[in-house]
């Protein structure tokens, strides 16, 4: 949901100044497809950030359930790199999730300021990340929208995977039709694409993706224009990072495109691995 961050001190959002539940609502942070994000504080001045879904999704049975599941997993997970979930509720209506505040930004935004970082934050990224996912997987969870702004920084720089919306719970109901694909275009693996059952791998992938993007300043299809990305990751080989970035190590650009597989038997087996492979080649 934090797809576009703004500009609180200009915003004439009508729910600033206003209570949400136990929270008083300071500023919006964030905009994104199915809500908006806020920074609020509760009655003890604790800061948290306030995720509010639209009123046209809290009308949708399907979406509701999805957002209480999404709660439900963020509030099973215990890990240090997984934004805890401090409460939920519904306000006139309305779904909302109060999480813990992150002082910082959102991945997204430190590549739109910096274009492609350096190997050792890169790589130190990819193993907080890692980590995230694999807490998420062990609670039964696949992520299915691994991308930038779904990864928040802090302002020591570790990083936090966050927004479960797209979460497939593996222990429980799909809630999306049969053959449906949801994510992220940039960082969708063949098998979601195909409309097949998701895994670990697929969340893999979309870490692969996101570290190319890291290193090389741009997502591996980011060339090809419009709906053709889905059909470039379903046959196409990602370009060689060396070409975008010649001075990366050779061991490190082949290693980046170890996710990237189509079969995801033929990805790392778990993505700590990725991250220690990543490490090592570097």
């Amino acid at each position: 949901m934090l797809d576009s961050i703004v500009n609180d001190q200009v915003s004439n959002d009508p729910r600033v100044g206003t209570r949400v539940g136990a929270y008083g609502v300071d500023g919006l942070l964030g905009v994104g497809g199915m809500g908006r994000v806020y920074h609020a504080t509760d009655s003890a001045g604790t800061k948290v950030a306030l995720k509010l879904v639209k009123e046209d999704y809290a009308r949708d049975e399907t979406f509701r359930r999805r957002f209480n599941r999404e709660a439900r997993i963020a509030q099973t997970v215990d890990h240090p790199n997984v934004v805890p979930v401090l409460a939920t509720g519904e306000h006139e209506g309305i779904p909302y999730m109060a999480q813990k505040y992150i002082e910082g930004q959102p991945l997204d935004q430190k590549l739109k300021q910096e274009s492609r970082l350096d190997i050792p934050t890169a790589v130190q990224i990819c193993s907080d990340v890692a980590g995230g996912l694999e807490a998420l997987w062990a609670a039964g969870m696949v992520h299915r929208d691994v991308k930038p702004a779904n990864i928040l920084l802090d302002r020591d720089g570790k990083a936090y995977v966050t927004d479960f919306g797209l979460a497939k719970d593996t222990r429980g109901t799909v809630l999306t039709l049969p053959g449906q694909a949801l994510g992220s275009m940039d960082y969708m693996p063949p098998e979601q694409i195909r409309g097949e059952p998701v895994t670990a791998a697929s969340d893999i992938y979309a870490l692969g993706c996101l570290m190319y993007e890291c290193l090389c300043g741009r997502p591996p299809f980011a060339a090809v224009q419009g709906m053709r990305v889905l059909w470039a990751h379903l046959q196409d080989d990602p370009p060689d990072p060396l070409t975008l970035r010649p001075e990366l190590p050779p061991d490190l650009a082949r290693a980046m495109l170890k996710a990237l597989a189509k079969d995801p038997d033929e990805r790392p087996t778990c993505a700590s691995d990725y991250a220690r492979l990543l490490a090592a080649a570097a």
